[in-house]
């Protein structure tokens, strides 16, 4: 771990010496003010009680939240909010890939759907609620700490400062407020009470958020009426999201994630028609392909044997599409994703003249972030040996599930309508869509990965 931080701080160094920005360490840009180190032994256990949060039960749905979610982009000036930001942003993607190799590596076929900066804000406001040996652990997951640090001795670090920069890399897309949208809820055993810390890190995180208490004494209803509160508090996007709860559960996290971006060009929709997409070598199934031609930034990586090509979404965002060649696997492709090959990929991209054949889908995947850390090798990080006695009032409270729901959608709808001008180009490179392909959705300012996936059939949901 330590290897591989001094490698990224090193990288980081020569990419904002080239951008003309003095590289600063990042546990500098997000130390817990003039903080020191703290031994594990040392820290303190008890939550004063007039700094803890009643959450509403679960019966009265229109109860009051506690305060509103933060203004994305409201605190910090320009350049500290472009620093912070950039910086968050390489932090998260090292760990984001490292998450999604371990999901890809699990599953070799089927879709894949995977949110690096959701999970990453995820894992920051768990540790606002963290002590001791948990704490030190997320942290150095996180990649925060402390070049002087020793072994038994970290500096904390302030997570509000890491939630409010990766709010900010969602408000870089500056677009419209259903564009890329985080709801979180937090559901409670009933008498728990949380720390007012955590909550406020609830709200950094989210653009919406619901904490509830409710009885798990009996499982079975208190999962019914958890279920309802998600699926009405998500426009019915999120359906059966819990299953499996028992009556010891202490606390259920849950997010969620939908981004639905507006192509910079749109696909004009006459043109899409029900072609075939060959999820292996031996099987395709019929879905909708749409079509237009234009001038697109692509890149042929004949040492990987893949294909790259940049899609831009209306705003900064963008889809970078890679698509296996030369009879390659894709699992092989996957395998190799760094955010050094991505950010060559990014550098080597050409324009183009190309005819481009690209499935319309929607998908939406559940990750379990607990079974993602038990994948690479940390079982017991959010386990019952954690100790998050920061979070609330209970001396041995255990986070029972921590899930995140993303749904993507794809459509031909852009911002700008498209003329196809197929007819003037004498050679377009003619580029189908038709077999399986890894896509990342990249936030254009910061280059933070906000999308992992894989499609394998664009037809199953």
């Amino acid at each position: 771990m330590h290897n591989t931080l001094k490698t990224l701080f090193f990288l980081s160094c020569i990419s904002l010496v080239a951008s003309n920005r003095v590289y600063v360490h990042p546990f500098n840009l997000f130390a817990y003010g003039n903080s020191s180190c703290e031994t594990v032994e040392g820290q303190d256990e008890k939550l004063p009680d007039k700094m803890t949060f009643v959450p509403t039960p679960i019966e009265l749905q229109n109860g009051s939240e506690p305060g509103s979610p933060i203004q994305r982009g409201s605190s910090g000036t320009k350049q500290e909010v472009t620093q912070h930001t950039y910086v968050l942003a390489g932090l998260q993607n090292m760990l984001g890939l490292r998450m999604y190799s371990a999901m890809s590596k699990q599953k070799k076929t089927g879709n894949i759907l995977f949110s690096p900066v959701n999970s990453f804000g995820t894992l920051v406001t768990l540790y606002l609620g963290s002590s001791k040996h948990t704490a030190t652990r997320l942290q150095h997951l996180i990649g925060i700490v402390k070049e002087t640090d020793k072994e038994n001795c970290t500096s904390p670090i302030d997570g509000h400062k890491v939630l409010h920069a990766l709010q900010n890399i969602n408000s870089l897309i500056d677009g419209s407020s259903d564009e890329l949208t985080t709801v979180v809820w937090t559901f409670l055993n009933t008498g728990i009470k949380l720390s007012e810390e955590f909550v406020k890190g609830i709200q950094d995180f989210s653009d919406h958020s619901y904490l509830r208490a409710v009885h798990f004494s009996n499982p079975q209803h208190a999962e019914s009426l958890v279920n309802s509160f998600v699926e009405a508090t998500s426009s019915r996007k999120v359906k059966s999201l819990f299953n499996a709860i028992d009556s010891s559960t202490d606390l259920l996290f849950a997010s969620y994630v939908h981004f639905k971006g507006k192509w910079k060009k749109a696909f004009e929709p006459h043109l899409t028609e029900m072609q075939e997409f060959w999820t292996d070598d031996t099987t395709k199934v019929a879905v909708p392909l749409m079509s237009q031609s234009g001038v697109f930034q692509y890149f042929s990586d004949k040492n990987r044997n893949c294909f790259v090509i940049k899609l831009p979404f209306s705003k900064k965002a963008y889809m970078l599409l890679v698509l296996s060649i030369k009879g390659t696997d894709l699992n092989h492709i996957e395998a190799l994703l760094t955010s050094d090959v991505i950010s060559e990929w990014q550098h080597n991209l050409k324009k183009g003249f190309v005819h481009l054949s690209l499935p319309k889908f929607s998908m939406g995947t559940v990750s379990d972030l607990k079974e993602i850390l038990t994948n690479i090798k940390l079982p017991d990080l959010l386990g019952k040996s954690s100790d998050f006695t920061k979070l609330s009032n209970k001396e041995h409270l255990t986070i029972d599930k921590v899930l995140n729901k993303v749904i993507f959608e794809v459509t031909e709808e852009g911002s700008e309508n498209h003329a196809d001008s197929r007819d003037s180009i004498p050679t377009p490179l003619e580029l189908k869509i038709n077999k399986p392909f890894f896509f990342a959705v990249v936030e254009g300012n910061s280059d933070a990965l906000l999308l992992l996936g894989r499609i394998t059939n664009p037809s199953s949901n």
